[in-house]
Formats: C-alpha cells, sequence, structure tokens
C-alpha cells in the first residue's frame, strides 16, 4: 500500500493542516497586537508631547511673546519621531508652524483632519482626548499620528491686559503636533519578519516532529502488523513481531504475537493428528485389507460350492438319463432280444443316450467359456450375414412355434470388425429366448440401425416378459425362468460375455405380458485394447 494512501499520511496531512492554521492565526494576532501596542504607545508619547508643548507654550501664549513661541515650537519639533508642530486659531489659521512656510495659512475645515472636531459646522467643540487622534499617510511618504488638543480659555487668558478674550469662549484655537510612524512601521514589519520565520521555523519543527513521531510510532508498527497479518494469512505461522511497548498498539501487537503462538500450536497439533491419523487409516486399510481377502476367499469358497451344486443338478439329469437307459440296453442284451421291435426301442433308446450326453458336453463348453472365455478372431464381417445365418438356424423353431418373423436390414452393408462366430452365437441366444417367450406364438422382429460409429441390434417378442427383480439377474450364469431341464442358464451369460469382449454393451427392456426387447450395440471399429485384455 502506498504511503500517500495510508492511515498515518492521512494524520500527519490532518496535523499540518492544522498546525498552519493555528500558526497563521496566532501570528496574525500577534501582529495586530504587537501593532495596537506601538500605535497606542505612540498615542501615548503623542499625548505626553502634545502636553508638555502646552505646557512649555503656554507662558509665551499668555505674554504673547510670538519669537517665544515660535523658537518654542522650532526646538521641540527637532525631537526624534515629530514631524510638525502647529497652532490653529479659531478660524483654522495657521498661527505658528514648526514649519514657517504654513504660517499665515487658512486649513479647510472640512477635511477630515478637522471633521473629527469640528463636525459638519466650523465651530470646535471640545471632547475627549482619545478623539483628537488621526493616522494618515504623509506626503513624504510613511503614516503619521496627529493630536490635536484644544487650547482652553483660562482665566488667566481672558483677564490678561494684552490680549484679553471673551470669557465665554472656551477655546481659544488647537495645537496641532503630528509624529511620524515609520520607526513603529518599521520595526512592525521587522517584527512580521521575525514572527513569520519564528512562527515557520515552529510549524516546520512542531510538523517535522509530529511527522517522525506518527511515522515511528504509528506508521512503522502499523505496517508491521500488516506485514505479520499477510505472513500469516500465507501460512508463515511462526512470524512475530517486535515490539515493546504499553500502549494500544503494544497490546495490538502482543495479541497478534499471542494468536500467532496459538495458530503454529494448533498447526502443530493438527499435524502430529493427522499424522497419527494417517498410521491408524494405514493399520485400519491393512486390517480391511486382511478381511477383504477373507471374505474374498470365502466367496470363492461360497460361489464354488454354488457353482458345483448347480452343475452337479445340471449334469445329474442327463446322466440319470443316460445310465438308465444303459441298463436298460444292457439287461435286453443279456437276454438275447434281438426281434426287430426291440432292436428299434433300443436304437431310439441309444440315440437319447447321446443326445444326453451331448447335452452334457454342451453344459461343459458353455461352462467353460464362460469361466475363461476364448480369443476372439476379430476381423470385418457383415452384419446382415451374421443375422440371416443366425435366422436360419432357428426357422425350423420359428415355424414350429407359429411365430411372425420381421426383419430389418440396412440394403448396404453393415461391416464391423469382431468375431463372426461369437457375434452369431451372441445373437442366436438372443433370438432363442425370444422364440422360447412365445410358446403360444407371437411376433419377433429383428432390426440393425447403424448411427455413426456404432450398431445396434433390436430382438423384440411379444412374449410373457420378465420381471423387474429378474431383469436384474438375467445375465448371471445359470439364473433361468424356464421350467426345469428346459435351460442351463448359459445363454445370456455367455451372451453377455461376447458383447462386452467386443466394447459393447446389452440393454433390456421388458414388461410382465408386453414382451421383451434386447439391444445389442458394438463400436464398428471393433473392440479396444483395454476390452480385448479383458476378454
Amino acid at each position: 500500500m502506498s504511503f500517500f494512501h495510508s492511515l498515518s499520511f492521512k494524520i500527519i496531512a490532518i496535523i499540518f493542516i492544522a498546525l498552519l492554521a493555528i500558526m497563521i492565526g496566532v501570528n496574525y494576532l500577534h501582529v495586530e497586537m504587537q501593532s495596537t501596542f506601538f500605535e497606542h504607545t505612540i498615542y501615548n508619547c503623542a499625548e505626553r508631547a502634545s502636553a508638555f508643548s502646552k505646557l512649555a507654550l503656554m507662558d509665551g501664549m499668555q505674554e504673547n511673546d510670538r519669537e517665544q513661541i515660535a523658537s518654542t515650537i522650532e526646538e521641540m519639533s527637532k525631537t526624534p519621531s515629530i514631524d510638525v508642530i502647529r497652532i490653529y486659531d479659531k478660524k483654522g489659521m495657521i498661527r505658528y508652524s514648526s514649519a514657517r512656510e504654513e504660517t499665515g495659512k487658512i486649513v479647510d475645515m472640512r477635511a477630515d483632519a478637522c471633521t473629527m472636531c469640528h463636525g459638519e459646522s466650523t465651530e470646535f467643540t471640545e471632547t475627549s482626548s482619545d478623539q483628537y487622534v488621526r493616522i494618515y499617510d504623509s506626503p513624504r511618504g510613511h503614516r503619521t499620528l496627529g493630536l490635536i488638543t484644544p487650547i482652553s480659555n483660562r482665566q488667566s487668558c481672558y483677564n490678561a491686559d494684552c490680549h484679553a478674550h471673551n470669557a465665554s469662549q472656551t477655546v481659544l484655537g488647537v495645537l496641532d503636533v503630528q509624529m511620524s510612524l515609520e520607526e513603529i512601521d518599521s520595526q512592525v514589519e521587522k517584527l512580521q519578519g521575525i514572527v513569520l520565520i519564528t512562527s515557520l521555523l515552529t510549524f516546520l519543527v512542531l510538523a517535522g516532529a509530529s511527522g517522525v513521531f506518527i511515522y515511528f510510532y504509528v506508521h512503522r508498527p502499523v505496517s508491521s502488523l500488516i506485514r505479520g497479518t499477510r505472513a500469516l494469512a500465507s501460512g508463515d505461522l511462526s512470524h512475530t513481531i517486535e515490539l515493546d511497548r504499553k500502549d494500544e498498539l503494544g497490546q495490538l501487537v502482543k495479541a497478534f504475537n499471542s494468536m500467532s503462538d496459538e495458530l503454529r500450536e494448533a498447526k502443530s497439533e493438527l499435524v502430529k493428528w493427522s499424522n497419527t491419523l494417517e498410521d491408524k487409516v494405514a493399520e485400519k486399510t491393512q486390517q480391511l485389507n486382511k478381511v477383504q481377502v477373507q471374505i474374498l476367499h470365502m466367496e470363492k469358497m461360497a460361489s464354488l460350492g454354488k457353482l458345483s451344486s448347480v452343475i452337479a443338478h445340471e449334469l445329474n439329469n442327463p446322466l440319470a438319463g443316460i445310465l438308465t437307459y444303459a441298463r436298460l440296453i444292457q439287461k435286453r442284451l443279456s437276454k438275447g432280444e434281438t426281434d426287430p421291435d426291440r432292436c428299434e426301442t433300443m436304437v431310439n433308446e441309444i440315440t437319447l443316450i447321446a443326445d444326453e450326453a451331448r447335452r452334457c458336453g454342451d453344459i461343459v463348453k458353455n461352462l467353460l467359456f464362460f469361466a475363461r472365455g476364448r480369443e476372439g478372431e476379430y476381423r470385418q464381417a457383415d452384419l446382415n450375414d451374421v443375422i440371416e445365418k443366425s435366422i436360419k438356424l432357428v426357422q425350423h423353431k420359428i415355424d414350429l412355434y407359429e411365430i411372425n418373423l420381421e426383419v430389418q436390414l440396412p440394403p448396404d452393408p453393415t461391416v464391423a470388425t469382431c468375431d463372426q462366430n461369437q457375434m452369431q452365437q451372441a445373437v442366436l441366444a438372443m433370438i432363442i429366448n425370444a422364440i422360447e417367450a412365445m410358446p403360444d406364438g407371437g411376433r419377433l422382429s429383428i432390426s440393425l440401425a447403424r448411427e455413426n460409429q456404432t450398431a445396434s441390434i433390436h430382438v423384440s417378442d411379444t412374449g410373457v416378459g420378465i420381471s423387474r427383480e429378474d431383469q436384474q439377474r438375467i445375465f448371471e450364469p445359470f439364473f433361468t425362468t424356464k421350467e426345469e431341464g428346459h435351460g442351463t442358464g448359459l445363454g445370456l451369460s455367455v451372451a453377455y460375455g461376447i458383447i462386452q469382449s467386443h466394447s459393447g454393451k446389452i440393454t433390456v427392456d421388458s414388461a410382465l405380458g408386453k414382451g421383451t426387447t434386447f439391444v445389442i450395440t458394438i463400436p464398428l471399429h471393433g473392440p479396444d485394447q483395454h476390452a480385448q485384455e479383458k476378454a
């Protein structure tokens, strides 16, 4: 984060602005107070000088000694800071002046310097002395403070023989003392410069001290807290902040370090617990693996027992028939029965024995195929031919069961990479299963469709259907819904294995009393390597 966007910068900026405003206000008031003090001081000096001048001139005026008055005024005007001293009569004529060229001139009674005493009229009225002070710009280029002191008509004046005045006249004239403010203004200006420099230095010192204080006591600790928080967020729980202070930031740093220690300890505990958990999981996994091996062994033994029982049951029926008819033939031959009728019966019985023996062989062959399978001979074959040959093999059953056959094959060859004999066996199993599901006749529909790089064979019947429970088991070995002695329960299982070895799938859709539809789907490009390895 940029320093100019930080809280420290905002605090420093606020302090700087506040200090600047305070310093400006204080300096302004200080200069104004100093100026007022100097003006008041010079006013007091002017008032004293005026009073002193009035006393010094009093004897000359009572004696009507004009030379003495002029000389006294000239000597007093040599006092530093006094520009000019004048005496006006009541008509506004300058009777005496330190600037002799002004003597005898009459001033404008309505000038700014006169109206403060005379007002709108030309009569002079005596008021308090502070009303007779005026400050104006002198033609010499500096400010001047003028103090007008009225010369009152005392008893010694209107009783004198030389120039007696009317006793009713209160003011005989005015003493005007003008003092230069040039030196005071110069001092004020110097004072303003000194105050300005002092204030600027004070401002810089205070602002700098505040900035340094805030930087070291606020900005750096806060920055350390920010870095520490980011370190904790990134996973560095060993990060601590070194700050030994007892203020709020010190307490915050202590809380942060305490939180870091607690998080580190918690993480350590979690790591230990995780390692312990991993060891326990590994131990339990080994135990479960052992138990699983035992369960698999037990399942294999149970499956083997079940398989042996089913095989024994399936083989017992034909073997029992073979044994029975073999004993009958043996008995007849031992009696020497050779008449033609008996010989024909024995031939039929021998044929039955051969059929039952062939049935035993089929059971064993299908069982071996289901258990081990055999390596397929994959080459390009037309699925149209596979379906047609399968139909020819069961055409006599179709006719025997009086089943209506509907076949829909594409006009062009549907070539797929497959084992033609295995595919024919799988399709034949589907057709035989459909035929045997319609003992009282029905409709058998066989169709072939191609979509992209797959081919789908649909075998539908209108037979008895398969329940939902049996649909979950129809591809299990030795599972059959047919009557005992009419099926081995291996046909669909073998077909399922064949289609799986071709990287295909078999789906079934059936409802009781409405029929069944089997759908075989295989890729046209042949099985993938993984499927061949499984096969």
